[in-house]
């Protein structure tokens, strides 16, 4: 795989990623999902992938636990800035 080819493929995996994660961001705000369960279960779902080792499964674990981290960083960033702006 070519740097531009490699290059292309890390933006629509980081473009979908943030669709993801503003689509969640919306579902909380309207109390359609329960955020910190959803990360939970994220979180859970990643710790139990069971396949035969290797640095893909490794990395699919980890990019999976961080977007858990991003959305409740998100969401904490999100009540903040409710509390500041009644």
């Amino acid at each position: 795989m070519s740097a531009e080819e490699f290059n292309e493929l890390a933006g629509r995996i980081d473009g979908l990623a943030k669709v993801v994660m503003a689509l969640i961001a919306d579902m909380e705000n309207r109390e359609a999902i329960n955020g910190p369960r959803f990360c939970h279960r994220l979180r859970v779902h990643a710790d139990e992938l069971e396949n035969p080792p290797g640095e893909r499964l490794e990395t699919s674990k980890r990019t999976i636990r961080q977007i858990a981290d991003y959305l409740d960083e998100a969401r904490a960033n999100r009540l903040q800035s409710d509390r500041r702006y009644p």
